[in-house]
């Protein structure tokens, strides 16, 4: 047997997983609407327990603030052990049902989106603090039995992994078609308001589908755990090209995902042989294989992304509302201050808290513009800040500065402003896929390839100078120097002039009319195609400035802390301290681990306490304070002024501001007895409207 075709069956087993996993995806949106970010995260939680079981006979319960681990005696056998870990995964998916995914179902699906990516960060933390961060190994559950291919020994193990997921695949089909279950869940799926009148649930329905799903991707976790054991992350990686496979089958057929999720594990296991014997350029030496499903969800949106289903709703979905305040000259002037004392204050770690806070700050105000204005949620932009980071490292020895920072954002707009193309046909959800699958490639193939980052797979910048004045973060007294903690200063500011300028200019009003409606956008004369790229434009130059921050910070890095995960952390904090605003960025930053807050006020602490304290605000924002921290207060702030203009109740000399307008919009309803996504779909411009 050749190479080729012996290393494609060999993925099937990791293609099997995806399955499932694909599966659990197109199950849980059918039921309840929710594209499942977290189904990698949930499939871990049982498949851990199950290993801890197996290994030392502890029960080990995901929870906070009480005891977690149980002795329960000897290492357990298999039955009991996948028992336990699956009683353990069906309660903590029904606990997040309940909390959670019920709350948001009037929530519009990018709300949703983001509320798994914080459920995705609180598992992994869980999951941190109750195992540690290591890689569980259990032995072989499916048959170990080895076999001869071509001279070549084969485990059997990957084939009945398959031969299991297949049965499963066709259990589900047989569910969907041919029972009643199945039958309520389509009716809710394609009218829920019609499914309302014929006196079924639709939201036990989505509970069911929730459960289900979850017993789905943890059963073959638990199975899968012993072909490359399990660890608090890796499951969540799968994700990706789950999302691919489901994607692929327009999220509906489980039999096309199940081919397409098998195909993308085949195609791996060649990718990853092919690198292992060099037969591919240096380049590509890092992780050719995460090419595989980001070529897939590419291509599947392109091809399909018109024609993937939407979820029909009885209720309206509104966006999260965007206020656009004017700029106070004297808030700017405070705020400006006060971040001028602390870059120039006597404690070195603050000074570097506050270096990391604005990074953070500047990242997250190229999130605000693509995600608060033009209503693309993207979790690439800590990827594209490392792109930008990593080509002023190649650029800085032959261009020197400034014109190697100028060549390094303009290569970052450049290839930003190209992953935005997928966008011209889908959006919201859709694109989070596109833009996580990016992240994925940046981290496992540039940001670990020789060739790329550098000799010994560190990138390495020199201190900017001009004219012989170096402004670097170490002056050879100081670290960090307090010259370039104001140069920071005044970068950041500079951003958040260009934000500000965009959000209250025509400009901003064309992103929000996009955001809001996109034929009614058309209709008004904008192009809404060209609208789109220049907000990814735009998003990536700011994604570029924070990357040069980064490396200027950093001097000597590597692809630490640009992780895709890391990316998941980055738009928790974005929603959390207000994705549609500029304080919203400051406050974010501020939150950022290793920012002021963590290092002033907590002083310090460990990662997946951060991660779990973010993962539950991010939920929390998402369930009751969509616009965030700074926007809630902005809220707040604008209808106080609303209601004393009203009420004519401003004292005498007192001067009335004009109060910052919000824009509410309103998603499009379903008509009765129509499917949605046809030509019953009404998408009317009145929903938006401005109001003081």
């Amino acid at each position: 047997m050749s190479d080729w075709p012996f290393y494609a069956l060999l993925g099937v087993g990791t293609g099997a997983l995806y399955a499932a996993f694909a599966m659990s995806v197109i199950i849980t949106y059918r039921g309840s609407g929710v594209v499942n970010f977290a189904v990698g995260a949930m499939a871990m939680i049982p498949a851990m327990v199950f290993a801890e079981l197996r290994a030392s006979g502890d029960l080990v319960i995901p929870i906070v603030g009480l005891p977690n681990r149980f002795r329960l005696g000897d290492p357990m056998s298999f039955v009991p052990a996948a028992a336990l870990g699956m009683a353990v995964g069906l309660i903590v998916a029904a606990v997040i049902y309940v909390v959670v995914i019920r709350s948001l179902r009037s929530a519009p699906p990018v709300t949703m989106l983001v509320a798994t990516v914080g459920l995705t960060l609180v598992l992994q933390a869980l999951a941190t603090r109750g195992f540690g961060n290591v890689t569980l190994r259990v032995s072989s559950i499916l048959p170990d039995d080895v076999i001869s291919l071509g001279g070549r020994p084969f485990p059997v193990d990957r084939l009945w992994l398959l031969v299991a997921v297949c049965v499963l695949a066709l259990g589900v089909g047989v569910v969907e078609r041919f029972t009643r279950f199945g039958l309520a869940t389509r009716a809710a799926f394609l009218n829920e308001k019609g499914a309302i009148l014929l006196g079924l649930n639709p939201t036990r329905i989505g509970l069911t589908n929730w459960l289900f799903a979850a017993a789905l991707a943890g059963s073959v976790g638990i199975v899968g755990s012993s072909l490359g054991g399990v660890s608090p992350f890796t499951f969540s990686l799968f994700v990706v090209p789950a999302l691919g496979a489901a994607l692929a089958a327009r999220l509906q057929s489980i039999s096309v995902a199940v081919g397409a999720a098998v195909a993308i594990g085949s195609f791996e296991a060649i990718a990853v042989h092919i690198v292992a014997q060099q037969q591919v350029p240096r380049f590509f030496l890092g992780g050719i294989s995460a090419l595989v499903p980001f070529v897939v969800i590419v291509g599947a949106l392109i091809l399909v992304g018109k024609r993937l289903p939407n979820r029909a709703a009885i209720l309206e979905r509104a966006q999260v509302p965007v206020v656009l305040a004017r700029a106070d000259a004297r808030v700017w002037a405070l705020t400006l201050a006060i971040a001028l004392i602390v870059v120039v204050s006597g404690d070195p770690t603050v000074r570097f808290a506050a270096l990391q806070t604005m990074f953070v700050a500047t990242l997250l105000m190229s999130i605000g513009v693509l995600t608060g204005l033009i209503g693309q949620v993207s979790l690439a932009q800590l990827a594209l800040a490392g792109f930008s980071a990593f080509m002023l490292s190649r650029f800085d020895g032959p261009l020197g500065f400034p014109l190697a920072p100028m060549a390094a954002v303009a290569v970052t707009i450049v290839v930003g402003t190209l992953v935005s193309i997928p966008a011209l046909r889908v959006r919201g959800v859709q694109f989070a896929i596109v833009t996580f699958s990016l992240a994925v490639v940046f981290d496992e193939l540039l940001f670990r390839s020789p060739t790329f980052v550098g000799r010994g797979g560190i990138a390495q910048v020199d201190a900017p100078s001009i004219g012989g004045f170096e402004f670097g973060i170490f002056d050879g007294e100081q670290f960090p120097a307090r010259v370039f903690g104001v140069v920071m200063l005044v970068v950041t500011a500079l951003c958040a002039a260009v934000v500000q300028g965009v959000r209250r200019g025509p400009l901003g009003r064309r992103f929000l009319a996009v955001r809001s409606n996109e034929r009614a956008a058309a209709s008004a004369g904008i192009d809404v195609a060209q609208t789109k790229v220049l907000a990814a434009a735009i998003a990536s130059l700011l994604a570029g400035v924070a990357g040069l921050m980064f490396a200027y910070k950093a001097m000597t890095f590597n692809g630490g802390g640009l992780s895709a995960q890391d990316g998941l952390l980055v738009l928790a904090l974005g929603y959390v301290g207000g994705v549609g605003s500029i304080a919203g960025a400051v406050v974010g930053g501020i939150l950022a681990p290793s920012g002021l807050f963590i290092v002033v006020i907590l002083g310090g602490g460990s990662s997946p306490d951060q991660f779990l304290i973010t993962g539950i605000a991010l939920v929390l924002v998402a369930m009751k304070f969509p616009q965030g921290i700074a926007g809630s207060w902005q809220m707040l702030r604008s209808r106080i002024e609303s209601q004393r203009q009203r009420d004519g109740s401003d004292p005498p000399g007192h001067e009335t501001r004009e109060a910052p307008v919000v824009m509410v919009e309103t998603a499009r309803t379903v008509e009765p007895g129509t499917r949605s996504g046809t030509s019953g779909v009404s998408e009317s411009s009145g929903a938006t409207g401005w109001r003081p």
